[in-house]
């Protein structure tokens, strides 16, 4: 059995879930006594009705619907990243939470354990069945201090606010007007919020100071699936061949049928002897990347495409790219000794020399200062341009956000 690896040869629902808390004891996710004695007291099993019990207290995430393309639209979040959402949501005994996306109830069940019997919790789901589900589940459990109702979640739910906390558990393009009236002031918003129409996404603990503007405490690297309903938001892909594809966000110039040649080109390599290790937090290159740099993309490639040779992005950083013209440019790896890695850049396309040029120059300038943490400001849509916080600037619909280092 590894160090990752939790013992189900008994399966005993309350070992289980100590097995699970020690996996996320391990990954020093933890920093309050009371999320932790929340993990070991929720019964996961008894909210993934016809999952086995090894399943259900695994380390993994447990995909609860689909769509009729099989796409995931639910599941069970992987603990780890749950357990850090509610580290970073701060719940303190006595608060009104508002969730957006019940899902199972799990999440919320967590959250009850931590305000106590005397926080309130509204959890919402967009579907009837998910909701349901959620309801009778956590009914089950005997949390009777959260109410699962079915709505569109950016819509949230007045009748119980104002919130001190709200946290989000889809993948949200914008932070809607109504979160931002239902949280009390000072009050607290965890949402993985996309920042790049590639699908760059970051978890972020957002606190409502007095100014009305939103400033991050924390920022994680975290995947969810997206919001429907209101808030969804489609995506711009690129087939670069049957199993590599290129993410990009529409707004940025591009032209598709020059891209999807780029693979016919043979790979041009530059290695940049800037060496990063395993230990290091360099989770927010792809970010300062996308914040530094225009035409920043993100390719999803299958393991096929690696194995032939065709195309292998660091892992890492999400397939973290640039692209001009028909040329893409990617950020490699290779390993030094056991954790220790030199970054790289690879290239497909006609200007695979200049693009090469100009992503290891970037790197370099990270490198000179490699920041850790992102200072992300969301300001309500119509914040005038000389009242706005420093950095690059998002506009949304209801939310301008900046992003500086």
């Amino acid at each position: 059995m590894t160090n990752d690896a939790i013992d189900t040869s008994r399966l005993d629902p309350a070992q289980l879930r100590a097995g699970l808390v020690d996996y996320i004891r391990r990954r020093r996710t933890f920093r309050t006594p009371q999320v932790e004695r929340a993990f070991l007291a929720v019964p996961r099993h008894l909210f993934l009705e016809g999952v086995d019990l090894a399943t259900a207290y695994a380390p993994q995430v447990v995909i609860t619907k689909r769509a009729p393309d099989g796409s995931a639209i639910s599941s069970a979040s992987h603990p780890n990243l749950v357990a850090t959402q509610l580290e970073d949501l701060d719940v303190h005994p006595g608060h009104r939470v508002l969730e957006i996306g019940a899902a199972t109830g799990i999440n919320a069940a967590l959250i009850a354990e931590v305000a106590g019997d005397a926080g309130r919790i509204v959890t919402i789901e967009i579907d009837e069945d998910l909701t349901a589900g959620a309801r009778a589940a956590l009914a089950r459990a005997g949390y009777r201090n959260v109410e699962a109702i079915c709505g569109d979640g950016a819509a949230g739910h007045p009748a119980g606010a104002p919130y001190d906390r709200i946290i989000v558990t889809a993948e949200a393009w914008d932070i809607p007007s109504p979160w931002w009236e239902q949280l009390a002031p000072g009050g607290r918003i965890v949402v993985p919020l996309r920042l790049h129409g590639s699908g760059l996404t970051r978890s972020i603990a957002f606190d409502l100071n007095p100014s009305g503007r939103m400033v991050s405490s924390h920022a994680r690297v975290c995947g969810f699936v997206p919001m429907r309903g209101s808030a969804a938001h489609g995506d711009h892909i690129i087939q670069l061949s049957p199993d590599v594809v290129l993410k990009l966000d529409a707004r940025d110039p591009h032209d598709d049928d020059l891209l999807t040649q780029a693979l016919a080109y043979p790979a041009h390599e530059h290695w940049t002897g800037l060496r990063v290790r395993d230990d290091e937090p360099v989770e927010h290159l792809d970010l300062w990347l996308a914040t530094n740099a225009s035409r920043f993309g993100r390719l999803a490639v299958t393991n096929a495409a690696r194995d032939s040779g065709l195309i292998n992005p660091a892992r890492r950083w999400a397939g973290a790219c640039l692209y001009h013209g028909g040329t893409i440019a990617y950020i490699a790896v290779r390993p030094c000794s056991e954790d220790v890695d030199e970054l790289g850049v690879i290239t497909h396309g006609p200007d695979s020399v200049k693009l090469a040029a100009s992503l290891a120059d970037l790197l370099h300038q990270w490198d000179n200062d490699r920041p850790s943490q992102p200072i992300i400001t969301a300001h309500p849509a119509g914040t005038p341009d000389e009242k706005l916080a420093p950095g690059m600037l998002i506009n949304r619909p209801t939310t301008r956000v900046t992003i500086s280092w």
